[in-house]
């Protein structure tokens, strides 16, 4: 790798670790209100309830309007018995049109066949497990009408405890429209691609988002590879030089 391309490599992978960051940073106010109330029931004595939870809808809403089309949608999706009113539950809300938005409703019901059971989830796990905000996708979520997003998640902790975790679901779409100019300024084949060999983005069709790439991973001839310098996602950006590079 020559040194004008590996430093082209290195700002692009620092590039995308900034769209990264920038997702939490947006989620941080709906973080620290969620800790806050949470925290102020606990000082009146008692567990709260999903109706403490209600108080952050205006909150979850407006970070959907501000955020627009970046943002499918957000909310907090809450840690088992973490409520006094409900062993599962979560506030969270999807855009349904430029204004608008509408909660998200799913099976919590552990006696039900269709119990959809997210402390089983990586995006839920690693938050609890390891305590630092994760991406996972690309994946086609069927709550989201069919599209391929990304889901951004950190933990809430409250008074020192682990009492959910705060996220978005970004459609890869906009993803890729945000970290496209820097690939194209690398040339060649370039991609961001997950630890799974999983396309997120490339600037050219010869990569489909979503698309398993395990060639990529192969370190073939001429290959070039800088990871995305953040603990949230393994991911890496990497360039197949055309033969214009001699």
């Amino acid at each position: 790798m020559t040194s004008t391309s590996a430093t082209g490599i290195v700002r692009c992978s620092e590039s995308i670790r900034d769209t990264v960051e920038s997702v939490f940073a947006a989620l941080a106010v709906l973080e620290t209100e969620a800790r806050e109330r949470l925290s102020a029931v606990g000082r009146k004595g008692r567990r709260p309830g999903t109706g403490d939870l209600t108080a952050l809808r205006p909150t979850i809403q407006t970070l959907l309007r501000e955020q627009g089309d970046r943002f499918n949608g957000a909310g907090v999706v809450m840690a088992p018995d973490a409520l006094a009113d409900a062993a599962f539950h979560l506030e969270w809300w999807q855009r349904a049109g430029e204004q608008e938005s509408r909660p998200l409703r799913l099976n919590l019901d552990p006696r039900s066949e269709s119990f959809y059971d997210y402390t089983l989830k990586p995006w839920f796990v690693i938050p609890r497990d390891e305590g630092h905000g994760t991406v996972m996708g690309p994946y086609v979520d069927l709550h989201c009408a069919g599209l391929y997003i990304l889901t951004f998640t950190r933990p809430l902790t409250v008074d020192g405890e682990f009492a959910g975790v705060v996220g978005a679901d970004v459609p890869v779409a906009g993803f890729e429209q945000i970290v496209i100019p820097s690939l194209k300024y690398l040339g060649g084949e370039a991609v961001v691609i997950t630890s799974e060999a999983r396309v997120l983005a490339a600037n050219t069709p010869t990569w489909a988002v979503g698309e398993i790439a395990r060639e990529l991973l192969g370190h073939g001839a001429g290959v070039e590879q800088a990871a995305v310098p953040t603990p949230e996602v393994d991911w890496s950006v990497i360039r197949v030089p055309s033969s214009a590079d001699g």
